[in-house]
């Protein structure tokens, strides 16, 4: 790009100047070609007037025509040779006085007789170039025609002189230009360049190139946008690549949560087919294979829920009573309570708030489930709901076991489990976290963790 500019430019630039040039040339010399014959034709008209009443003076002195003519023209000849100006007179297309040099042969070709008529020509002879000026003496002397004869070779040499070193004067200026012109162009194309070498760099994975904020408003301009967008692409890569790991490690302990409950089912299945078994034994075996299966319809349940509220845009909303919905949760997970002698207060400072009802309950039943978990026996949980900074707050406290800082920061990742011997024992798969954080998503809240390891955890949802 840069060098298709540069070569339309200058080449533009050149044609514009020599055109110009050449224009300029054109009608500097007609103007002064026609100011030279016009001082030429009032000389003329004024040799004219002057000989003829000369001749007629010099004629009334008892001299011939002829005579007259030469004495006339004598005392204009020294004044007018000087300055190459020449003088022939004819009388019926005779020559009767000149004063052409004899290595001149100027031969007039036709000499106008009409009265008051002047011809003007330009003629050549070898290299030099002449104004012919032809016209009649006035009145009784019409017969007799002056021919003017002006050199204006070196006028002409002088014009050529002038319009040649224009022309080299441009071709000068042209190459000057054409330095400062490429110089030009490569200080404003340097940042197009290099923002063409980053971009290949980012485009081969290099994404934390940069580019250097210099030159004028509008260049740094570009390349703020560029690095902002660089930016943005390292950030959305990054993005991309711990979603993809993300997703490979859902796909590793999902393979292995499978993996578990489905060689047991297999194996007692086979066990059974195998060996004959007395009822005793059947019925546990049997019990295994159903317990393992419904930990299987749990995981694929929960996987279904997230991948439906993956894609799904919009969700119906509407009020929600909280001491109703904590009343219920109480009631699902009562028998729970009690196998532990967990104590359990809920109380709420809001009357309601703006959610899906199945969701929200779903989210808050997840949370309590796991608190009762995390719960010894004869523990506590509290559950509220209040306003704090004009943001509505439902929150679970339990008195568990905790989490180690280590655990926080992974708690909510899909299959993963604090304590992994206890939750499987308890039919946990390590879903019910990354459930609840994409339910808290779709309405537009923020689930907040905080716990301290042995002394308990304490779960916000904050709408």
């Amino acid at each position: 790009m840069k060098n298709k500019t540069y070569i339309w430019t200058l080449t533009l630039f050149v044609v514009f100047i020599n055109v110009g040039i050449a224009l300029f040339c054109i009608i500097t010399t007609t103007h002064n070609y026609s100011g030279l014959t016009e001082s030429y034709l009032r000389e003329h008209y004024f040799l004219v007037n002057s000989i003829t009443k000369d001749i007629r003076v010099l004629e009334n002195g008892w001299n011939t025509v002829e005579e007259s003519v030469n004495y006339a023209c004598d005392a204009y000849k020294q004044q007018y040779t000087s300055q190459n100006i020449y003088l022939q007179v004819y009388k019926d297309a005779k020559c009767i006085y000149s004063t052409l040099p004899s290595d001149l042969k100027l031969n007039m070709e036709t000499i106008n007789r009409e009265e008051n008529t002047t011809v003007l020509r330009l003629i050549k002879q070898d290299d030099k170039k002449y104004v012919q000026i032809i016209g009649n003496l006035f009145n009784e002397y019409s017969e007799c025609t002056l021919v003017y004869y002006a050199d204006i070779t070196s006028t002409v040499y002088g014009w050529q002189k002038m319009n040649c070193f224009l022309f080299i004067a441009g071709m000068f200026f042209s190459f000057i230009l054409s330095i400062c012109l490429f110089e030009l162009l490569k200080y404003i194309f340097a940042p197009l360049e290099e923002i063409s070498c980053v971009s290949n760099k980012i485009a081969n994975g290099e994404y934390k190139q940069r580019l250097e904020i210099k030159g004028g408003l509008e260049i740094s301009e570009v390349v703020q946008s560029f690095n902002t967008m660089s930016e943005k692409i390292k950030d959305q890569m990054e993005a991309l690549e711990a979603y993809a790991e993300e997703k490979q490690r859902l796909i590793d302990d999902m393979a292995h949560e499978l993996g578990t409950p489905l060689t047991a089912i297999y194996g007692y299945a086979e066990y059974m087919l195998k060996t004959h078994l007395n009822e005793e034994d059947r019925y546990t075996f049997l019990q295994y294979i159903l317990s393992e299966s419904k930990r299987l319809k749990n995981i694929s349940e929960n996987l279904l829920d997230m991948a439906v509220m993956r894609e799904e845009k919009e969700i119906e909303m509407m009020p929600i009573q909280i001491n109703q919905l904590f009343k219920k949760v109480h009631q699902t997970e009562n028998i729970k309570l009690k196998e532990k002698e967990i104590e359990f207060l809920y109380d709420s400072k809001i009357e309601k708030i703006q959610g899906n009802e199945a969701l929200i309950e779903s989210l808050v039943m997840n949370l309590l489930d796991n608190a009762i978990k995390a719960c010894k026996p004869k523990g506590k949980i509290t559950m509220r709901a209040y306003s704090e900074n004009d943001k509505k707050i439902i929150e679970v406290q339990d008195d568990g076991k905790g989490m180690t800082s280590e655990q926080l920061l992974h708690v909510k990742e899909a299959f993963y489990r604090v304590d992994k011997s206890r939750s499987r024992k308890e039919g946990g798969n390590g879903l019910g976290l990354a459930l609840c954080e994409q339910i808290a998503k779709k309405h537009g809240a923020e689930l907040m963790i905080e716990s301290q390891f042995n002394e308990g955890t304490v779960v916000k949802v904050i709408f």
